[in-house]
């Protein structure tokens, strides 16, 4: 379940809100509870008082014997009082007979009362009631209450502050510190270390922002890598150029100007210096092909016009001028293609390429019998193509690097076994252009098996491999 940033940020800050209020609001209800019992003695205090007012009222003008009668109260409630008259005038202060201390509390007001006292003939006393002790009963009460209060308020910023301490911790892992992380790693892609990602679990807003930002980084990454492949690449092109195009122009102008200078002396030697320079140029003519067809490959260019064949017919004329043309090499081609008809969606010039460039490797490398089957695997869904050849075969460390653009096995980069290195990168181009597959097997001394796997057309659209 996808946590959202916005939601915990809510969260947090509604429950460092709530939670302290709610925590101190707990205290004190627990709190008053244990108090609450209290409260009947207060109500108990104020009933004794207004009798023994009421009781002794004819004593009252004379204050020493209206103290007599009340002291006992007095005592027991460890309190004294104070009855005042109409015009707020003085009428008995217990205070008088009574020693007082000052209570040793920051809110002494909170133990004193004051009660309305009925008494005969529609008289009424103000009497004020004082506590000589805050701990004695039912006066302690109220500082109960105060306690609790402030035991609630400081409960209640307690709560607030290990809330704030624990929502900062919490923001700081998973906002500040992935944050800080990100930061980091700027610097060192900044610096040129795009090996830095970012560890982050969370699918929140940070989350995603760190996946995209590390989707960026490997995306930099790989632009980067194929950058420096495409430059390691033009700068092998480049010397390959210089090389191959270099060794037959080298050749011809030899010849050329060995014909200027008359060191042909007959036509049989005339004959044989433009033989020379014929073959000399028909290899520059397929080293520019290659180029050519390998520039468009490597943009993305390769035109493929494909249509609709039957593949019996298609290979079969194919194999059959190979075989005529090949005659005369003294190679022998043979091939098997099961008859069934089927359709196939191609590039004929294209694949005609690929079956073109794959024969005359086999040649090229010492084979002198080709064996080529054409059959569709057992799902019926593709077309296998198999060119088999009895030549000098590959050798196992080269197996991985044959379809590498300027790679070749023979490394004398000799014209007369080695191509330009780009046969092979543009074989696998066009088979992959057509959804196709292709692979080798081979193996140094027992020639080569190069196996191709293109999809069929079947009900009017193409299998996927």
């Amino acid at each position: 379940m996808k946590s959202s940033l916005k939601k915990r940020l809510v969260f947090a800050f509604l429950s460092t809100i709530l939670v302290p209020i709610l925590a101190a609001i707990l205290t004190f209800y627990l709190g008053a509870n244990q108090i609450a019992n209290d409260e009947d003695e207060l109500d108990q205090l104020f009933t004794d008082v207004r009798r023994e007012i009421r009781m002794n009222e004819e004593k009252l003008p004379n204050q020493d014997a209206f103290y007599q009668e009340i002291k006992t109260l007095l005592d027991r409630y460890q309190m004294n009082i104070t009855i005042e008259g109409e015009g707020d005038e003085v009428l008995f202060d217990s205070r008088t007979y009574i020693e007082v201390e000052e209570l040793n509390s920051f809110l002494p007001n909170l133990n004193t009362f004051t009660i309305q006292v009925a008494g005969e003939e529609d008289r009424k006393w103000g009497v004020t009631i004082r506590a000589n002790s805050a701990q004695s009963e039912p006066f302690k009460r109220m500082t109960d209450i105060v306690h609790i209060l402030l035991l609630s308020v400081g409960i209640g910023v307690l709560t607030l502050l290990l809330m704030v301490v624990i929502w900062t911790t919490y923001i700081s892992r998973t906002v500040l510190t992935p944050l800080k992380q990100i930061y980091q790693a700027t610097e060192e892609m900044r610096n040129g270390n795009l090996d830095y990602p970012i560890q982050y679990k969370k699918r929140d807003e940070i989350g995603r922002f760190i996946q995209g930002f590390n989707v960026m980084r490997q995306h930099v990454k790989d632009s980067f890598t194929k950058q420096k492949q495409y430059e390691d690449a033009r700068k092998q092109l480049i010397a390959s150029i210089s090389h191959d195009l270099r060794t037959p122009l080298s050749s011809i102008k030899g010849y050329v100007e060995g014909l200027r200078d008359g060191v042909v002396r007959n036509e049989e030697m005339k004959q044989r210096y433009l033989q020379v320079i014929h073959d000399k140029t028909t290899h520059l003519d397929h080293l520019i092909e290659d180029l050519f067809e390998f520039s468009k490959s490597e943009a993305d260019q390769l035109a493929i016009e494909k249509e609709v064949v039957n593949v019996v017919e298609y290979f079969e004329k194919q194999l059959i001028k190979y075989q005529f043309d090949l005659q005369e090499q003294e190679v022998e081609l043979s091939y098997t293609i099961e008859p069934q008809p089927r359709s196939i969606l191609l590039d004929p010039i294209r694949i005609e390429q690929v079956m073109s460039n794959l024969i005359d490797n086999a040649c090229r490398y010492g084979g002198t019998r080709i064996w080529i089957e054409v059959r569709p695997d057992q799902s019926e869904r593709n077309v296998i193509i198999r060119v088999v050849d009895n030549g000098q075969g590959i050798d196992k460390e080269d197996l991985p690097y044959i379809f590498t653009s300027f790679y070749r096995a023979e490394k004398s980069r000799s014209t007369q076994h080695g191509g330009s290195g780009l046969g092979l990168s543009i074989v696998k181009s066009i088979v992959k252009a057509h959804d196709g597959e292709i692979d080798v097997e081979s193996e140094s001394g027992q020639g080569s098996t190069f196996v191709i796997t293109l999809p069929l057309y079947v009900n009017g659209e193409v299998v996927d491999l």
